[in-house]
């Protein structure tokens, strides 16, 4: 349950106001674009399908806008932007199902070569692309940072999906598309960082930079480090791995230790700190050392931001070693698992005081309310996991103790659903609402396989269309694993 990357930047260049007559210059068609594009924007908080129908047409403008000429820098910063953040909005969330989608088969179909739809790999080429175009055409000057920043961010996404397949981590050497897209990815991180420096160092005037936006880039940079570092499980690995990251970790901290005696607001600093940690943490192969990071900032220790990086970590170290079949002695497990649960049961606490604070008071703009519903569901069945896992392991507490543990198990799922049923409030966009539902069908699968209901259920309770999607999402969770085998 990690915390969500940064958002892609988008540049303040609007749309001139246009005519009615048909867009016939490459400006004409870029500006029909951008209205396309913010249209999109505005329908996404409410209709989803007729968001992405926007979406395509603004795709297919800028398209066009760069046939007319090739080398038109905010269409070429537009065009990839875009297909990331359809990407991060329809095809990465898990609560968007494309089935539910009306009338927009020419947008999602939109999925050859160029198209609007793209897999993260062929995002990563097109990011390139532009680049390319613009140093060969003489105008990287104009680029700004912002265009390799989010390049840097979904080649970060794209790390992120290698990192889900143990496998690739065999035969890991430089050719390997792992180091290659960490290369590429500090890459773009190291140009973000040099412009900024630049720009604060010889007074260049750019609204744009500042220590907030150089905290972001550190705070991604560590958190992409992290991820790489989480999947490696012996010295070896991390030897290998720290001749090509050693270089970028030391500028980055030395950039992040001057920022934290800037006037930068709290949440910043304290985003930075936590990202820091978890970057530490995620190079430890012992527990103890692992918890003596997690510790040596006390003053962090009540804040929910830091106990559901550190909780996620906790996750991720234990992960690191079941995927390459490395045994974790039950006893150790059992421990890590307890001191979990007794960090997610303290995250409970706080959003459930949360959640009845902005109910009596109706603020839930920007999803606030909503987001925070289904969070809480998410820990209930994070706990609910734990559970069941403890309640498999052989010790003598599990053994005593598994009729308990799995009725705790149980109640956690039946809270989840509970909390999914919650409304996110009167102004709750249509993607809170479809995550709350999506965590109503995850608590609502698992409950079916722990009590045994028959198949011919799980359509009647989860959705003929959806039980497949959650029952496959459980395949390689530990405690599912063994009830499904």
């Amino acid at each position: 349950m990690r915390l969500p990357k940064s958002v892609l930047l988008r540049r303040p260049d609007l749309a001139e106001e246009t005519n009615d007559s048909e867009p016939a210059t490459a400006k004409d068609f870029y500006d029909e674009g951008v209205n396309y594009e913010e249209s999109g924007d505005r329908w996404f908080t409410s209709d989803l399908s007729k968001a992405i129908r926007f979406y395509h047409r603004a795709h297919e403008s800028y398209k066009q806008a760069l046939k007319l000429d090739p080398v038109m820098m905010h269409a070429l910063y537009n065009l990839p932007r875009l297909e990331y953040e359809v990407y991060n909005k329809y095809t990465k969330d898990d609560s968007v199902v494309m089935d539910d989608l009306s009338n927009c088969a020419d947008a999602l179909n939109d999925t050859k070569a160029g198209g609007l739809f793209q897999d993260i790999v062929s995002l990563c080429r097109t990011f390139e692309s532009s680049i390319d175009i613009l140093i060969q055409s003489g105008n990287e000057s104009s680029m700004g940072w912002d265009f390799y920043f989010n390049s840097a961010s979904c080649y970060f996404e794209y790390i992120e999906t290698l990192c889900s397949d143990p496998s690739i981590l065999q035969d890991l050497s430089e050719k390997s598309e792992l180091v290659k897209a960490v290369q590429r990815c500090i890459y773009m991180f190291e140009k973000v960082l040099s412009y900024m420096n630049d720009t604060l160092e010889n007074n260049v005037e750019d609204e744009s930079v500042n220590p907030e936006a150089v905290s972001s880039v550190c705070i991604e940079s560590y958190r992409m480090l992290s991820v790489v570092y989480e999947t490696l499980y012996t010295p070896e690995l991390i030897g290998f791995m720290d001749n090509f990251t050693a270089g970028y970790l030391d500028r980055v901290d030395s950039v992040s230790n001057k920022l934290v005696q800037d006037p930068i607001p709290n949440d910043i600093i304290l985003t930075l700190k936590i990202a820091k940690l978890s970057q530490r943490a995620s190079r430890q192969l012992d527990y103890d050392p692992f918890v003596g990071i997690w510790t040596s900032e006390p003053e962090l220790n009540d804040t929910i931001e830091k106990q559901l990086t550190q909780s996620s970590s906790v996750r991720s170290f234990l992960d690191k070693f079941e995927t390459v079949e490395i045994s974790v002695p039950d006893e150790a497990k059992w421990l890590i698992l307890t001191n979990l649960d007794s960090t997610y049961r303290a995250i409970n606490a706080i959003l459930c005081s949360q959640i009845d604070e902005l109910a009596k008071t109706n603020n839930s703009e920007n999803d606030l309310l909503s987001g925070k519903i289904s969070l809480a569901c998410s820990v209930f069945i994070e706990r609910a996991d734990i559970f069941l896992e403890r309640s498999f392991l052989k010790v003598n507490e599990a053994v005593k103790n598994r009729i308990v543990l799995r009725n705790n198990c149980k109640n956690l799922l039946r809270n989840a659903l509970i909390f999914s049923k919650k409304t996110g409030g009167i102004r709750e966009s249509i993607i809170g609402k479809l995550t709350r539902k999506k965590r109503q069908r995850e608590a609502a699968m698992r409950l079916c396989l722990i009590e045994g209901k028959a198949q011919e259920e799980w359509g009647k309770i989860i959705g003929e269309n959806y039980w497949p999607q959650e029952l496959q999402a459980l395949a390689d969770i530990e405690g599912y694993k063994m009830l499904l085998n």
